[in-house]
């Protein structure tokens, strides 16, 4: 084999790497997102029975990241297990505990999300169903994304500072594309969440109680023991 041939072999896994990269580095920045945004949103469900419109708007502002990291969590899971692409079969598959949490998490922020503007819409009614289903899915939803986020919250942020820690010539490809799409996933959940709060008004008037929400405590308490177990099956082992 010759230099040449050698070369041309190098520079494709260096491509088929960068495929593995670049989506790595988009579900961090939208992860990143996200984040900011759940602990807002948990600060703000502590006192909703002044900040319930912030909390309606917060929850469909983020829908436009949150569809983007499934999607790009998703690519991830069709090119390991569907296509078997060899890029991302050498990147190994998440954490065996993670990957056990995360059908359940989706499912259940999914739930949690769609409850939640159906509620908006619906208005504070008697439909004792979608309200048990949202505040179910709410204090389900607590501990697991704090172990999801324990699980990843070197990774995040060190992805993040690779990305952009380098002049953009040397940087892995895609790095403006992967800023405009969580930017323009942002403006379309504003733009959402401008359109839908409105139709949630009847809420300003709702009778809710002056105490943290009962859900919000449950999925708290849950969450520091999720995490306490997490912590020595996660160890030395973070995706």
């Amino acid at each position: 084999m010759n230099h040449q041939e050698t070369l041309h072999r190098h520079e494709t896994r260096q491509r088929k790497y960068q495929v593995v990269v670049r989506n790595e580095r988009l579900t961090a920045l939208a992860a990143a997102v996200l984040l900011v945004g759940f602990v807002v949103d948990l600060f703000v469900t502590a006192n909703l029975h002044k900040l319930i419109m912030i909390h309606i708007f917060i929850g469909v502002l983020l829908a436009g990241p949150l569809v983007v990291k499934l999607f790009s969590v998703g690519y991830r899971f069709f090119r390991y297990y569907g296509s078997r692409s060899p890029a991302f079969v050498a990147k190994g598959p998440p954490n065996p505990w993670m990957r056990l949490l995360a059908p359940f998490l989706i499912l259940d922020t999914l739930a949690l999300f769609l409850s939640g503007i159906a509620l908006a819409l619906h208005g504070p009614i008697n439909d004792r169903l979608l309200f048990l289903l949202h505040a179910a899915t709410a204090a389900m939803w607590v501990p697991m994304i704090a172990v999801h986020v324990y699980a990843h919250i070197r990774q995040v942020p060190r992805s993040i500072a690779r990305d952009w820690a380098v002049p953009s010539s040397q940087a892995v490809s895609g790095r403006a594309q992967r800023l405009r799409l969580t930017i323009i996933a942002l403006i379309i959940g504003a733009v959402a969440a401008v359109f839908i709060t409105p139709l949630a008004a009847s809420w300003r008037h709702a009778f809710i109680p002056n105490v943290i929400p009962s859900p919000l405590i449950l999925g708290i308490v849950t969450a520091i023991i999720g995490v306490i177990i997490a912590v020595p099956l996660l160890r030395g082992a973070r995706d």
